[in-house]
Formats: structure tokens, C-alpha cells, sequence
């Protein structure tokens, strides 16, 4: 439907104006006439949105956020977790209390493990609990860390800036986390391309050519027969090489379940090259992290450093990490502790040993976070460079290897053909 406006004469020859809905021009100048209406000018408005009942109730909103949720995949703890705080943060910092913003998060959130879990705070949060004690009550989606900031928020009355700082600490994990995750997605992707594509001409186009040859009678160049000789033993010894490696993979997984094997393997990635690195720097910057965090939020140093030392999964680095907090509550600087231990890198030290001077170890140990979380982008950036330069050399110079052959088994069988 379309909106006109018009002017006419009205059979008394008045002078009338009016707004009709119609299908076009011409339909309205029909209607002018019935009504014994002579038009003197017509104007298009533009098209009229219907005001249908039934278009009016549709809610395509509601339709999209349950549309696909048979596709849905559960979410890891961490996101549900970091989901949750940081709609809540938006919330209380527009005004609302902590009641009420939960309260509503649990009617409005279309996922359901985010409704669920705000529906379980609220209930706890309605009992009288603080917000702290009701989030104890999901220790499988909230560490122990999470919670004490919490806790410290509220006593201290700056829940809203807790939240923003944990919120980030979050997300900054979980971007680290992804980085080294896509960084080693790609020379992975390349590994395996240049390895189904070895094993084709070794597994299927080399056998073909010393068939060939067989039947015309030639003989092999040497280089063929090496490659051919170690297709035919990997294709013989393969399945070996591969069951082995996976029971030494079990045997070695069953190790680390005891203390010594797990304190043993621990070492062993610490000293691994490149990777050893970035395992190490991945460490330091979580630790600075939440250090900074609890510290900024109002948990006391000997706490904080307790719950920092139970995040630490390494068991080197944490007997590392708990001798320095020994020395801490025994009197000595925070500073001289760690680098005592040798936890953190001399550079760092200097940059925490200010901010132990000037009263501002949070403002340091943020600077410190910043420098190793760019030590730990280059680190990952070095990492795929070197893969991917490995894979792809290594790949070239074995097709390189393969083709030469081809062309001398080539050349053979001419030279067979011609005799």
C-alpha cells in the first residue's frame, strides 16, 4: 500500500485536501471520481508500513536465539564464567544493584548454562549470600582467585571497578591464549599438507614407476631406489613406528600422574627450545596478571601471593614462586625474593624494585605484564616463522628429491625402450 495526499473540488466546487492509502495513482483518481471529486493535485508520500496484528506479533528476535541452538555447542567454563562477569559489570555500572542485575540477567540471557548460572546466584543472593559466597558455590566455573577479588570488592565497596579489572585480566588471558593457539595452527596445517603430499608420491607414484621399469627391463638410478627403499620400509614398519609412539605417549601421560613424573616433564618443557620460551613467558605474564589484579583490588600481599602460587601448573616454576613467597613473609622485598629464585628475568626486578619504592607495585607489575606479553608475541611470532620456514624447506627439498628421481627413472626407461 501507498500513501497519497491530494487536492480536489467537492461537487459544491469546495476545495478539499485529504491522505488516502491506496495500491497506486490511477486506483486513487478512480476513488476521487466516485466520490464525485474532481482532483486538482496529487502527491505520493511514500508506502505505508502495515499495520497488520499479525506482523505486528511476530518477534524475530526470539526466533534467532533459538533458532540454531540444536547447533549450539557447550561452552568452556572460562567463557561461561567471563560471559557472566562482564554482562554483570555493564549492569552494576549503569546504576543497578547487584540483586537486581543478576535478577535480570537470568530473565533477559537466551543461553541457557548463563541462565542457569544466574539463576543459581540469584536464589543464593535472594537467601541473603554476598556475591562472593554465591559464586563459591561454582567453584567449577569460578577460581578461587576470581573470588577473593570479588570478596575484596565488595568489603571495600568498588565492586564495579573489581569487576572491570578482572574482566580484562580475563580477556587478556584468553587473547594470549588464542594467539599461541593460531600461531600454531598454521605451521601445523603445513606440516600435514607437505606430509599427505610426500606420502602420495612415495605410497603411489614412485611404485608405479619401478613397475614400469621392471617390465621394460631397465635399472633404477640410485636415487630412486633410496626413496624407493625407504617408502617400502615406512610402508612395512610404519604401523610399528605408530603404535609405539602412542603407547609412549600413554606411558609418558601415566608418568606425569605421579610427582616425580610430573616434576620430570615439567623440566623437560621448560628446556625445550623455542617452545620452552614461550611456555616460560606464557607463565610470567599470567602470573604479573593476576598479581596485578588481586593486588589492585584490594587482597592483601600474603594472600595474593598464596592464591598466585596455586594457579602456577608447572611444578618447577611453583617451587620457584612458593620459595620466594617464603622469603616475602619472612621480611624480605618482593623484588630481591623473586630474583633470588630466579622466577622472573633481571629487567623485571629493576621494574618491580621501583615500584616497591615508590609504594606502586601494581603500576609495575603491570609494566612488567605489558613487556612480557610483547616478549611473548615475538616468541610466537618467531615460532611460526621458523615452523612454517622448516616445513616448507623440508617439503621443497624432498618433492625436489622425488622429481629428480621421476626424471632419471624417466630417462631410464627411454634409454630401456631404445635398446
Amino acid at each position: 500500500m501507498a500513501r497519497f495526499s491530494y487536492k480536489a473540488l467537492d461537487q459544491d466546487g469546495r476545495q478539499v485536501t485529504g491522505e488516502i492509502d491506496t495500491t497506486d495513482r490511477k486506483r486513487l483518481l478512480q476513488q476521487l471520481a466516485q466520490k464525485g471529486m474532481r482532483p486538482i493535485s496529487v502527491d505520493f508520500l511514500g508506502e505505508q508500513v502495515s499495520s497488520d496484528e499479525d506482523v505486528e506479533k511476530l518477534d524475530f528476535f526470539k526466533q534467532s536465539s533459538g533458532k540454531w541452538r540444536i547447533f549450539r555447542s557447550k561452552r568452556s567454563k572460562k567463557v561461561i564464567a567471563l560471559e557472566f562477569l562482564k554482562r554483570l559489570h555493564v549492569l552494576l555500572a549503569s546504576g543497578m544493584s547487584i540483586g537486581d542485575a543478576v535478577s535480570l540477567l537470568g530473565k533477559r540471557l537466551s543461553d541457557p548454562q548463563l541462565s542457569d548460572l544466574c539463576e543459581s546466584i540469584w536464589k543464593r543472593l535472594s537467601e541473603g549470600q554476598t556475591l562472593a559466597a554465591a559464586m563459591r558455590m561454582e567453584e567449577q566455573l569460578f577460581s578461587q582467585s576470581i573470588i577473593h577479588v570479588v570478596e575484596a570488592g565488595e568489603t571495600s565497596g568498588n565492586l564495579k571497578v573489581v569487576l572491570a579489572r578482572i574482566v580484562v585480566q580475563l580477556e587478556e588471558a584468553r587473547e594470549v591464549k588464542k594467539n599461541l593457539l593460531s600461531s600454531l595452527s598454521y605451521p601445523a596445517l603445513i606440516l600435514s599438507t607437505a606430509g599427505v603430499v610426500v606420502i602420495i608420491l612415495l605410497a603411489f607414484l614412485l611404485p608405479r614407476i619401478e613397475k614400469m621399469l621392471t617390465q621394460l627391463g631397465g635399472d633404477l638410478p640410485l636415487i630412486t631406489k633410496l626413496l624407493i627403499g625407504g617408502s617400502n620400509a615406512t610402508i612395512l614398519f610404519g604401523p610399528y613406528i605408530l603404535v609405539a609412539s602412542v603407547l609412549i605417549f600413554l606411558a609418558i601421560r601415566q608418568w606425569r600422574r605421579s610427582l616425580a613424573g610430573q616434576r620430570k616433564t615439567d623440566l623437560w618443557l621448560l628446556r625445550l627450545p623455542i617452545i620452552g620460551h614461550i611456555y616460560l613467558y606464557s607463565n610470567i605474564y599470567n602470573t604479573t596478571n593476576l598479581m596485578s589484579t588481586l593486588l589492585g583490588s584490594g587482597v592483601n600481599t600474603t594472600e595474593t601471593l598464596r592464591l598466585v602460587e596455586r594457579t602456577i601448573n608447572n611444578l618447577i616454576l611453583r617451587g620457584k614462586f612458593a620459595a620466594a613467597r617464603k622469603q616475602i613473609q619472612e621480611g624480605v622485598s618482593m623484588a630481591i625474593a623473586i630474583q633470588r629464585v630466579h622466577y622472573m628475568p633481571d629487567m623485571a626486578m629493576d621494574i618491580l624494585t621501583v615500584g616497591e619504592n615508590t609504594g606502586n607495585v601494581t603500576s609495575s607489575l603491570d609494566d612488567i605484564n605489558v613487556i612480557y606479553r610483547e616478549e611473548l608475541t615475538k616468541s610466537l611470532n618467531l615460532l611460526t616463522t621458523t615452523t612454517v620456514a622448516l616445513a616448507l624447506g623440508g617439503a621443497l627439498l624432498l618433492v625436489a628429491i622425488i622429481a629428480i628421481s621421476v626424471v632419471f627413472s624417466i630417462l631410464s626407461v627411454g634409454q630401456s625402450i631404445q635398446l
